[in-house]
């Protein structure tokens, strides 16, 4: 049996494929998952906006929309403690496994009952078993989201590539099959409940994994507390600050320009954020190679950049001359709303690659400082000019809000990525510095 087939053993028996195999293998999965899993979000919109009143399906779209988004918050930035440390965690993975999910499953649920208590009632939650679902819904969504890094750091982000695409199957299917009740209720449930079978089927495998696979037999390679402190704290900020923008945007189109236009901003943004999470979701198989395989960091480095520039141009193309035909395929109308959306998201979706390079190679240096601080600057741009834009400009202003970000992310973060890279191809293997020494 191959590396790579073996790798893809449930049990994690036999070799594991080398770190550059193991790094195109993960990234070449979660590319294309991603891709088609836009592709059949779109679908499930589009079939959404077929089936049900585009009232419903502005209301379950922004109910979808931040109760992924507190999902994201409720992982802590545990996410990316599993991203960079499992790797060389060792015997303590099984543990730090069920303490972690434990964990994001309790704050999901606590995230979600905040919103219900404190957020906008009238527009978002018609009856009351919404407003006491919707924390369960969040703590489904908290452990479905999680399970990306998980896998990565078990150096299998293409199993998670795999959940992904089955959940974008199931809750299509499942949507068009339940539309004969055509409430928002529905739209939320066929979401939810196929993706809390995914979670629990995603979570068994790694759980096996962890006990199983040779490589997590060793002795704990982890840094001190007091850095993994550190790293938990900064991660967890950017974590908040990069769903907070996206959680709030929604809840502006609905209040700012009502709930049909949030029913086609829905819809070109199901595009959009699945590209946004491909190129972030392409960072971690390379943080976690990097993690397991440091004397390799040069041409880990150079490689993920390339792909990442591969994957940033593709997408503004196919926004550009693809998009298009698919907000057709929802109607006429969603078209003529959200293709100037799709214009702009085609000039920032490159601008994002610069981010999510940095992004890379501070979580592989663990210093977070600097982009933990364009984070927040960009959450302020966001919702700010978002707030200000809709006014004028409807839902294409949100647009304009997220070029204005990503631009100014951009021109802060090239410098420093630059820097990174010839400092790691001047360093290991070969150079002055050792390999170890440039990720500490």
């Amino acid at each position: 049996m191959s590396p790579a087939l073996s790798a893809l053993r449930p049990d994690g028996a036999g070799a594991d494929p080398t770190a550059a195999q193991n790094l195109r293998l993960n990234t070449v999965a979660l590319i294309l998952s991603t891709a088609s899993t836009g592709v059949l979000g779109l679908a499930f919109w589009a079939v959404a906006a077929r089936l049900f009143p585009p009232d419903q399906v502005g209301v379950a779209s922004a109910l979808i929309t931040s109760a992924v988004l507190l999902s994201t918050m409720s992982t802590l930035g545990i996410d990316v403690l599993y991203e960079r440390f499992l790797p060389i965690a060792g015997t303590r993975a099984p543990v730090l496994l069920r303490r972690g999910f434990v964990l994001v499953a309790a704050m999901g649920l606590l995230t979600g009952a905040a919103l219900v208590a404190f957020g906008p009632r009238d527009p978002l939650f018609q009856t009351p078993s919404a407003m006491v679902g919707f924390p369960l819904m969040v703590l489904v969504l908290a452990v479905f989201a999680l399970l990306d890094k998980a896998s990565a750091g078990l150096g299998v982000a293409r199993w998670a590539a795999v959940k992904n695409l089955v959940h974008a199957v199931a809750k299509l299917a499942a949507v068009a099959a339940l539309a004969i009740w055509d409430h928002a209720a529905t739209i939320v449930l066929s979401w939810t409940l196929t993706a809390a079978v995914a979670a629990l089927v995603t979570y068994a495998v790694l759980a096996r994994r962890s006990r199983r696979n040779p490589r997590w037999h060793r002795e704990p390679d982890l840094p001190p507390r007091r850095q993994m402190w550190s790293y938990f704290g900064s991660s967890f900020g950017i974590a908040s600050l990069w769903s907070i923008g996206p959680l709030v945007v929604p809840l502006i189109v609905v209040t700012q320009v009502g709930e049909a236009a949030n029913a086609y901003f829905a819809v070109a943004w199901a595009m959009i954020s699945a590209l946004y999470l491909m190129l972030h979701l392409v960072v971690s198989p390379y943080v976690a190679e990097v993690a397991a395989h440091p004397e390799q960091i040069a041409a880990l480095s150079w490689r993920m950049v390339r792909t990442l520039a591969a994957v940033a141009i593709a997408a503004s193309a196919g926004l550009v001359l693809v998009g298009p035909l698919m907000l057709s395929i929802a109607g006429p109308e969603y078209r003529a709303e959200a293709h100037g959306l799709l214009w702009l998201a085609a000039a920032f979706l490159p601008l994002s690659g610069v981010a999510a390079v940095y992004e890379g190679f501070s979580r592989v240096r663990r210093t977070l400082g600097l982009y933990l601080s364009v984070q927040a600057l960009m959450t302020v741009v966001i919702i700010a000019g978002s707030w200000f834009a809709t006014r004028s400009m409807g839902i294409v202003g949100v647009g304009w809000a997220y070029l204005a970000a990503e631009a100014l992310s951009a021109a802060i973060l090239i410098g420093p990525a630059i820097v990174w890279l010839r400092r790691v191809g001047n360093g290991a293997p070969g150079g002055g510095v050792e390999a170890k020494g440039l990720l500490s």
